[in-house]
C-alpha cells in the first residue's frame, strides 16, 4: 500500500531500486506464484526498516572504530615492550620468516602509500631505519592490515594481547577479529544488518559466566556480544549490544529474529 506515491519515487531516487529491493523482499509471500507482498503491507514499512537498519550500522560501526583504535594500541604496546620501536625486523615476533617477509611488504605498502602527516614527516627526516617505530605505524593501518598482522605475529605476542581482551587463546582473538572486520566492512560499505547471516562467525567462548554462547552465532547479536566482551574486558564499558536492542525496540515492524536478536 502506497499512500503517497509521488514521496515514494523520490525515496526511491534518492536511496536507489537496488538497494531497497532487499528490504521489499523481505515483506513478499514467497510461498505464492509471483511473490505477492504479504496482505496489509506498507511502503512506509519499508523505509522504517531501511531506517532502523541505517542506525544499527551507524551503532555498530562506531563500536567497532572503538574497538579497532584499543587493538591496534595494544598491539604496538605488546610488541615494543617485547622487541622495541622497530619489532618488524626482529624474527622473533613473528610465527616464520615467511609471515615476516609478509608482513613488513604489506607494512613498508601501508607506509609508503598513507598521506598522513607523521608519514610524510618521517620520510622527509629521515632515510633509517626505514619504517617509522611501530607507535606511529600503527596509527596508518587499516582494521583489515591490523588482523592480517595479528595473525602474522608470534604465538606468546598474540596470546597476551588476547588476555587483555578476556579471551583465553591467541585463536580465539584471530577469529574474533576477522568476524568484527566483517562487521566493520558491511557497516563502511553501507551493507544491509538487517536479517543478515554473517559468513565469519566468531567460535564459541567456553565460559559459563559470559553471554557468547547463544545458539545462533552468526547473527548480529553474537557479534556485538563478542565485541561487548572484549571492550568490557580492557575497562571500556560499551554495551553496543544493548544500544542495537534500544534502537530495534523504536521500530515494532522489524521483529527480533529479523534483526539478528
Amino acid at each position: 500500500m502506497i499512500s503517497r506515491p509521488n514521496v515514494a519515487a523520490r525515496k526511491i531516487e534518492l536511496i536507489g531500486y537496488e538497494r531497497l529491493r532487499i528490504y521489499f523482499l523481505s515483506r513478499r509471500d514467497h510461498t505464492q506464484p509471483g511473490k505477492p507482498f504479504i496482505q496489509g503491507t506498507r511502503y512506509q514499512d519499508i523505509l522504517r526498516i531501511y531506517e532502523c537498519d541505517e542506525k544499527l550500522r551507524a551503532a555498530c560501526f562506531a563500536a567497532v572504530g572503538q574497538f579497532e583504535i584499543l587493538l591496534r594500541n595494544r598491539v604496538s604496546e605488546e610488541l615494543s615492550s617485547r622487541f622495541g620501536s622497530h619489532p618488524y625486523f626482529t624474527s622473533a615476533a613473528f610465527r616464520s620468516k615467511e609471515l615476516q617477509l609478509e608482513a613488513l611488504q604489506k607494512l613498508g605498502s601501508v607506509y609508503t602509500t598513507s598521506k598522513d602527516q607523521r608519514a610524510k614527516h618521517y620520510k622527509t627526516t629521515y632515510s633509517a631505519p626505514p619504517l617509522p617505530a611501530i607507535w606511529t605505524l600503527k596509527e596508518f593501518l587499516t582494521f583489515g592490515a591490523t588482523s592480517r598482522l595479528l595473525k602474522a605475529l608470534d604465538g606468546p605476542v598474540v596470546t597476551a594481547v588476547a588476555a587483555d581482551f578476556g579471551l583465553p587463546s591467541d585463536r580465539l582473538l584471530e577469529n574474533w577479529v576477522e568476524t568484527l572486520v566483517d562487521l566493520r566492512n558491511i557497516c563502511a560499505h553501507h551493507d544491509r544488518l538487517f536479517n543478515r547471516i554473517f559468513q565469519k562467525q566468531p567460535s564459541r567462548l567456553r565460559n559459563a559466566n559470559v553471554p557468547t554462547a547463544i545458539v545462533q552465532n552468526n547473527r548480529l547479536r553474537a557479534v556485538l556480544q563478542c565485541l561487548d566482551h572484549m571492550m568490557t574486558s580492557r575497562g571500556a564499558l560499551m554495551s553496543v549490544e544493548a544500544e542495537a536492542g534500544r534502537i530495534l525496540g523504536r521500530y515494532p515492524e522489524i521483529t527480533l529474529a529479523e534483526a539478528g536478536y
